[in-house]
C-alpha cells in the first residue's frame, strides 16, 4: 500500500569548524537558486537566520514576505531583521569527507522544505555575530523562536506594504522612544490608505530622542509591544511534516580551528577556509533524526543527563571536580530578597528533592545553572567556579596560572600562547557532575560523571601552528550565575539531543569512536 507520508529517517550532515572561529556549521542550500549558505549550529537559539551579505533575496523567486520581524540578543552579539518564507534545502552540498553508511539508509539523500521561515540581517555591524558564517541555525526549543507580528503596527500608521521585507527599518523609518511613533526620512515615500503622504499627518521630526533597528535594545522594547506569532523552528518544521524523528545527534573533535601548517593562505579568503576545511581535525557530524544508530561515531555505553526545562538545554551542574580533588559544589541558591513565604519554602524544598540541593536563581536564562550549548566555543563557569578551580590548580602547580591568566581577556584567544610552555600531561582532568536520570529502585536522580581532558580544554595548534589557547572562561559580564557548557566538553563524545524522550528531554553522552589518523591534537 503506497502513502504519500515520509517515513522519517536520519540525515548525516557534514560539518566544519573553519567558518566561526571553532563553531561548527553545516551548510544549507537558500532560495531557488540553492545558494550555499554555512550556519552555525547553536542549541543556545531556535532561529534559522541568515546574513543579507550573503543571500541575496533579490534574485529568489522562491521568496515569500510577510509582515514578521525578529531579534535575538547573544551573550556578545545580535541581530534583528524581516522575517521570509523560502526553500531551504539540507545536504545538497558537494561536501562528502565520508564513507557511506551502508547502515544506515538514506543517510546522506537531501532534505528540502520548498516553504520556510527564515530571518534575514541586513545590518552589516550585526552580522558580526556571526563571524565568518553565513548565519546561524538554532536547535533549541520551539518557545525561542519568538516572532513579531508588525502587520496592525503597519496598518494603523498607513505604511504600506504591511510587510517587513523590504526591511524599513534601518534608513527610513525611525521611532519615537516615548510614543514608537514612526519618523519618516525625506525619501520615505510610504502611503496612508487614503493614499495622501506621510508628510500630510502629524508625525515626529527626528530627534536626540529617536532611533531605528540598529539600537537592538531600545529595538527589542518596541517589539515587545507587539503582537507575537509562532513560528516553527527548522528542526521542529522538519518534524512536524515527519521528516525525521525529534531527536538529532552531534560529533565535533575541537573547539578551535586546528592549524598545523603554515601554509595557511591569506586571512579571510575562501582559500583558507577550503585549506582548513580539509584537516580531519576541523571536520565532523550532524545527524538530524536520530543518533543511536550510527555506531561508527560512538563506543561503548551512553551517559544520560536529564534535560530540567525545554527552552535551552538546560541542565543541573551539581559540581566540579579538579583531577582527583573532592568536588567544588556550585553553589546555587534562590536569591530572596525578604522571608520566604510558605509557597517559596515548599517549592524550594520540591525541587532539593530532584537537583541534589540546588536551587535556581530566579533571573536564569531558564531554571537551571548550565546550559549544554554547542554554539559555545569554550566553557564558561559562574565566577565561583572558576575561582575555586584555580585555586586548585594553584595547588597543583602554581605555573599553571600564569599560563591561563592571559585568557581572561576574550581577545586573547586570538593570540595564544606558545605550545612549548605547555606540558599537557601534567594538567589534571576536569570532572563535571551532573543530575541524571532517577534510578528504577528509590526513584533517586543519579549523578552523572563526563570528563573533560586537558587536550579539550587546551586547543594547541591554534590559533597558528605551534601556539595554544585555554578553553574555560570566568563569567561574562551581566551573565546570570549559570555555566555554558560549550564544545570543550562535547569535543570527546558523542551528544544526542533526545527532544522525544520524556517530558523535556534528554541529553546522551557516549565516548567518540576515531579513526587512528585523528589521535594527535
Amino acid at each position: 500500500m503506497s502513502s504519500t507520508t515520509p517515513s522519517p529517517r536520519t540525515l548525516k550532515v557534514p560539518l566544519v569548524n573553519v567558518y566561526a572561529k571553532g563553531g561548527y556549521s553545516a551548510q544549507l542550500r537558500f532560495g531557488a537558486q540553492k545558494q550555499p549558505l554555512n550556519l552555525i549550529l547553536d542549541t543556545g537559539s531556535s532561529t534559522l537566520v541568515v546574513s543579507g551579505s550573503d543571500y541575496v533575496e533579490e534574485n529568489d523567486s522562491a521568496l515569500t514576505p510577510t509582515s514578521f520581524a525578529q531579534e535575538v540578543l547573544y551573550g556578545i552579539g545580535g541581530w534583528d531583521g524581516p522575517v521570509v518564507y523560502t526553500r531551504v534545502g539540507i545536504r545538497e552540498d558537494e561536501i562528502d569527507f565520508d564513507i557511506h553508511d551502508a547502515h544506515v539508509p538514506y543517510a546522506h539523500n537531501p532534505i528540502v522544505l520548498a516553504q520556510c521561515p527564515v530571518a534575514v540581517v541586513s545590518s552589516l555591524q550585526q552580522e558580526t555575530s556571526f563571524a565568518d558564517a553565513d548565519g546561524i541555525l538554532g536547535l533549541a526549543y520551539h518557545s525561542l523562536n519568538k516572532a513579531y507580528d508588525l502587520k496592525d503596527y503597519f496598518n494603523h500608521y498607513g505604511i504600506v506594504p504591511a510587510l517587513t521585507y523590504p526591511w524599513p527599518f534601518d534608513e527610513e523609518i525611525h521611532l519615537c522612544s516615548q510614543h514608537f511613533s514612526p519618523i519618516i526620512s525625506d525619501e520615505g515615500q510610504h502611503l496612508v490608505g487614503d493614499n495622501t503622504t506621510l508628510d500630510e499627518h502629524n508625525w515626529h521630526q527626528q530627534s536626540e530622542g529617536s532611533f531605528n533597528s540598529d539600537d537592538l535594545r531600545q529595538f527589542k522594547r518596541f517589539l515587545k509591544r507587539q503582537p507575537t506569532s509562532d513560528l516553527s523552528p527548522y528542526f521542529n518544521a522538519l518534524t512536524q511534516q515527519g521528516l525525521t524523528q525529534n531527536k538529532f545527534a552531534f560529533y565535533g573533535q575541537r573547539s578551535s580551528i586546528h592549524v598545523a601548517s603554515h601554509e595557511v593562505i591569506t586571512a579571510n579568503s575562501a582559500n583558507e577556509f577550503a585549506f582548513l576545511g580539509q584537516d580531519p581535525l576541523n571536520q565532523g557530524w550532524l545527524i538530524l533524526g536520530g543518533g543511536e544508530e550510527h555506531t561508527e561515531l560512538y563506543q561503548g555505553e551512553f551517559k544520560t543527563i536529564c534535560v530540567t526545562e525545554n527552552k535551552y538545554y538546560n541542565v543541573h551542574l551539581i559540581g566540579l571536580a579538579i583531577g582527583d580533588n573532592p568536588m567544588i559544589e556550585s553553589q546555587l541558591t534562590q536569591s530572596l530578597q525578604s522571608t520566604p513565604s510558605p509557597q517559596d519554602v515548599e517549592s524550594l524544598a520540591q525541587s532539593n528533592q530532584h537537583t541534589h540541593g540546588v536551587t535556581i536563581n530566579s533571573k536564569m536564562r531558564g531554571q537551571s545553572n548550565a546550559i549544554v550549548d554547542t554554539g559555545a566555543s569554550a566553557i564558561v563557569l559562574t565566577e565561583y567556579l572558576f575561582e575555586q578551580m584555580k585555586v586548585q590548580l594553584k595547588a597543583i602547580n602554581p605555573q599553571f596560572i600564569d599560563l591561563i591568566d592571559p585568557f581572561g581577556e576574550i581577545a586573547f584567544q586570538q593570540q595564544g600562547i606558545d605550545m612549548s610552555q605547555l606540558q599537557l600531561q601534567d594538567w589534571p582532568d576536569l570532572h563535571f557532575i551532573f543530575v541524571g536520570q532517577a534510578n528504577a529502585v528509590d526513584n533517586q536522580a543519579e549523578q552523572i560523571c563526563l570528563t573533560v581532558t586537558a587536550e579539550h580544554y587546551w586547543q594547541i595548534n591554534s590559533p597558528a601552528p605551534e601556539k595554544a589557547c585555554f578553553k574555560i572562561l570566568s563569567q561574562l559580564p551581566g551573565w546570570p550565575d549559570q555555566s555554558i557548557l560549550g564544545l570543550p566538553l562535547m569535543s570527546g563524545y558523542y551528544v544526542i539531543f533526545d527532544r522525544s524522550a520524556y517530558q523535556k528531554g534528554i541529553i546522551r553522552f557516549a565516548q567518540q569512536k576515531r579513526a587512528p589518523t585523528l589521535e594527535t591534537y
